[in-house]
């Protein structure tokens, strides 16, 4: 039996190197953006922000969406994101919206020479008493990606 303990020792230390790598293989890179903007990607990039990131309190996409000239003030939007997120929806975990409603319509416009597109979002969850509205707001910026233009 202490033969079969030895043989299983390397096989876990290969499986969990190889968790290892994946995970971070898997991690979304901070200040990259989007190459695709289309309407149907940053739309779905929309909700899956709004329900897997925004929602549940994890700042990897967000993160991910935001442009380079943000990374100066990362400490302090790191800082804030956990104490609004507790402001907005309370403490208790969260997965789903009480209501969440995504218009099927972008707005589009020019900010500064930059491509904008927008698309309104109303939401509703743990302890709010109403619905709220915001919006996504990517630009896209000179190295052709697309970030998000501000915090929905």
């Amino acid at each position: 039996m202490e033969i079969n303990k030895l043989k299983l020792i390397p096989k876990l230390i290969a499986a969990t190197s190889i968790m290892l790598i994946s995970f971070s293989a898997t991690a979304l890179e901070r200040y990259a953006g989007l190459e695709d903007g289309s309407d149907e990607n940053l739309k779905a990039v929309c909700k899956d922000y709004m329900v897997n990131s925004f929602l549940k309190n994890d700042p990897e996409l967000f993160f991910h969406l935001l442009p380079k000239s943000m990374k100066k003030m990362e400490p302090m939007l790191e800082k804030d994101w956990p104490e609004g997120h507790l402001k907005r929806f309370g403490a208790e975990p969260l997965t789903k919206y009480d209501f969440f409603e995504m218009k099927n319509e972008f707005e589009y416009s020019e900010y500064k020479g930059l491509k904008t597109k927008s698309i309104k979002v109303r939401y509703k969850a743990g302890i709010m008493r109403n619905k709220k509205g915001t919006w996504c707001n990517f630009h896209r910026h000179e190295d052709g990606r697309w970030y998000f233009a501000q915090k929905p």
